[in-house]
């Protein structure tokens, strides 16, 4: 019944909203255009899913985070399962993009098709995989009820539910719980994650708490180039001091800025790295820029054009993929997502990097790195644009506590990796079992 209902409601209200929400982005701003046929169930020409070996894995994870998580649980899977064939479905075009640079044992990647049966079930007919995992927190009604039909298993991976989402899935228990009891198992990052899953109706002994494969992920990162790089993009010396803020929104942008232009009436040299959490929020940013008086920063995507900085300390990182190279030139990181209520950006990229962390209070979606950090000293939570600031000023006035900080926060970080390993056993054992 609690399909069919789900069913109604996305024909009837749902449809017409996507159609009328994406159409005339499609048509008059491009956007979308390569994920459609994908998102409507068609399979890349070159993919013939029928003609695969068995085990066939298949892992789905939405955008650019959730296929970084991925990356070391893949890689973990084929350690111990060398014949298992992996597939790869993402729900963005940068997820896509992410995937197919980073996910190099994949033999297939393609676009989750909507969750509409007639989108999903040829799919799935296609497919067959024997072990389906869904990363963190993605529960498609339809998508999974066919899985089941067909015989596959079922599994949410690195699974979690934000501070902010928890409430309204609680109240909605009598819908989920369908949907949850056809999973077979739940691989939750935290003991927390676990108890919600098990408020919302999964079943108690499905869920095990195996950590964060993020952990795994960054731990294998932190290339030794990405420093001269960046810095040769820039015209950056080596002790130049920088302040990288980090996925930054709306709300965010102001705070930063406004800080960086009482900073520099300490540190005139003070070279300020801001990067939208997304690119299409640049004018906005520059926007906010003008309107402080301010002298009109370079764009990184201005260096493909033969463009230099000369001088100017204010830079708009005005390109996707490069964050985690960036924060190797940084003196000191906000990272947001956090003084405005989306539940945080992931403090862990810095931190590998050995660098001292800012951040505000909404940090739900990474409490464990979060407790990490401030017990290590290498992070700390402000509330707004004063804390901000003078917390910012303390650590570029005492670079070398701040560096043995940042020391001992990359060093804990790194000691939480494993969680890749512990997942793929799970796996491996689900897929002897099918």
């Amino acid at each position: 019944m609690n399909r069919l209902l789900y069913n109604i409601v996305l024909h009837t209200l749902a449809a017409p909203f996507l159609a009328a929400y994406y159409t005339p982005r499609i048509i008059f701003g491009g956007k979308y255009r390569r994920s459609l046929g994908g998102k409507l169930g068609r399979l890349p020409s070159d993919f013939q899913p029928e003609q695969l070996p068995r085990p066939r894995v298949w892992f789905h994870a939405v955008s650019v985070g959730e296929v970084m998580a991925l990356v070391p649980l893949v890689k973990a899977l084929k350690d111990l399962e060398p014949g298992a064939v992996i597939l790869v479905s993402t729900g963005t075009e940068t997820g896509q993009h992410t995937a197919r640079e980073s996910i190099v044992q994949a033999d297939g990647i393609f676009y989750l098709p909507l969750d509409f049966p007639a989108f999903v079930n040829p799919v799935v007919e296609r497919i067959r995989p024997d072990l389906f995992v869904l990363m963190e927190t993605e529960l498609w009604p339809n998508l999974i009820h066919r899985l089941k039909k067909s015989g596959t298993k079922v599994v949410l991976a690195n699974g979690r539910i934000s501070d902010r989402s928890f409430p309204r899935y609680k109240k909605l228990k009598r819908f989920f719980s369908p949907t949850l009891q056809h999973l077979d198992l739940f691989l939750m990052v935290s003991h927390v994650d676990g108890s919600r899953i098990a408020a919302m109706g999964a079943p108690e002994e499905r869920i095990h708490v195996t950590g964060n494969t993020k952990f795994d992920a960054v731990s294998a990162q932190t290339p030794v180039e990405s420093e001269a790089q960046i810095r040769s993009i820039l015209d950056l010396e080596a002790s130049s001091r920088v302040l990288v803020a980090g996925s930054t929104h709306p709300g965010e942008h102001e705070i930063v800025l406004d800080a960086y232009n009482m900073l520099v009436k300490t540190f005139p040299d003070l070279i300020l790295v801001i990067v939208p959490r997304h690119v299409e929020k640049t004018s906005y940013v520059l926007s906010c820029i003008k309107a402080r008086n301010m002298a009109s920063p370079f764009l990184r995507s201005s260096a493909h054009y033969g463009e230099r900085r000369n001088g100017r300390r204010v830079i708009v990182w005005d390109q996707t993929g490069e964050l985690f190279q960036v924060f190797s030139i940084a003196s000191v990181v906000f990272m947001g997502g956090s003084l405005v209520p989306k539940g945080g950006q992931n403090i862990m990229e810095p931190a590998v990097w050995g660098k001292a962390v800012f951040f505000g209070p909404s940090m739900e979606d990474f409490r464990d790195a979060r407790e990490i950090l401030i017990r290590s000293g290498a992070g700390k939570e402000v509330s707004g644009l004063k804390e901000l600031a003078e917390g910012i000023r303390q650590v570029l006035s005492d670079p070398e506590r701040a560096g043995h900080l940042g020391a001992k926060g990359r060093h804990e970080m790194l000691g939480h990796a494993g969680s890749a390993r512990k997942n793929a056993e799970l796996l491996v054992r689900l897929i002897k079992t099918s």
